[in-house]
């Protein structure tokens, strides 16, 4: 016979323990106690809860694996999601799904974003990132070719926290995101 322990949904510090049959699968995440006895609850790992995801804008294939492995070389454990447009962000940010507890998803406190995609572009979604009052903690950083003091000068005036012309060194990518990311690290 197999036991499974696990946290008893009723009462916070309380366990149940399942006993089932040797040849009952188990999750491969599954506490097994073969003697039979009960894990005590200080001794059960705790879920963590789920890391802000990291979020990238640019409708460029080479130019998203590049900037994914800038992030994961950065040394963080924070999932990437990646969008082609400036309206995917804005369709994700604003989903109710975003919040701190209930299971939901954590809010990103990062956005890679690039100034020239398809649909609405950065400085757009610059524009309506402005408008938004919820949006305050998230740190716009543009990454784009362009380079000239116009362009440079409109998106950090329309919110963008850093302008970083394509593709900084690995070293200025780590601070950004471990300075947004400080206890996250693998």
């Amino acid at each position: 016979m197999n036991h499974l322990t696990c946290p008893d949904s009723s009462h916070s510090l309380a366990t149940s323990t399942l006993v089932l049959p040797a040849s009952a699968p188990l999750a491969e995440n599954a506490l097994v106690q073969p003697t039979g006895i009960a894990i005590p609850p200080a001794d059960l790992p705790r879920a963590t809860p789920p890391l802000a995801p990291i979020l990238v804008a640019d409708d460029d294939e080479d130019d998203v694996y590049f900037i994914q492995r800038m992030i994961k070389k950065s040394g963080v454990r924070n999932p990437v999601k990646v969008f082609d447009d400036g309206s995917e962000v804005v369709n994700y940010l604003g989903g109710a799904r975003l919040d701190t507890a209930g299971g939901r998803e954590r809010c990103p406190r990062l956005l890679f974003l690039d100034l020239k995609m398809a649909g609405l572009g950065g400085l757009g979604f610059l524009e309506w990132a402005r408008q938004q009052k919820g949006i305050s903690p998230l740190t716009i950083v543009v990454l784009s070719n362009a380079a000239d003091p116009e362009t440079v000068s409109r998106a950090l005036a329309l919110g963008a926290h850093r302008y970083l012309v394509k593709y900084p060194s690995q070293q200025t990518m780590t601070t950004i995101v471990r300075g947004v990311y400080p206890f996250t690290f693998a």
